[in-house]
């Protein structure tokens, strides 16, 4: 993935950035890793739900983490809450 261009760069609002801090380590890296994933691969993602009126969810394992992103300009995702989901 380092050869190839990202399609969207990742920001997380401050409050996001404080939920992921409070994540337990090994969470904290899988959604990390499904972010920068989704910054190269964009909606295509397989662990991609649109949840409507603009609202995606990024869900690897456990994790959850809700977004929005600019489909013009396609460089930007905004990384909202990030929870950990506690049923199946």
């Amino acid at each position: 993935m380092n050869n190839e261009q990202k399609l969207y760069i990742a920001e997380l609002t401050p409050e996001a950035e404080e939920q992921l801090l409070e994540l337990e380590p090994k969470y904290r890296m899988r959604i990390a890793e499904a972010i920068k994933t989704f910054e190269y691969i964009g909606v295509q993602y397989k662990n991609i739900n649109n949840l409507g009126k603009g609202l995606f969810e990024i869900k690897p394992s456990e994790v959850r983490a809700y977004f929005m992103y600019d489909p013009n300009r396609k460089r930007i995702i905004i990384v909202g809450f990030i929870t950990l989901k506690k049923t199946q």
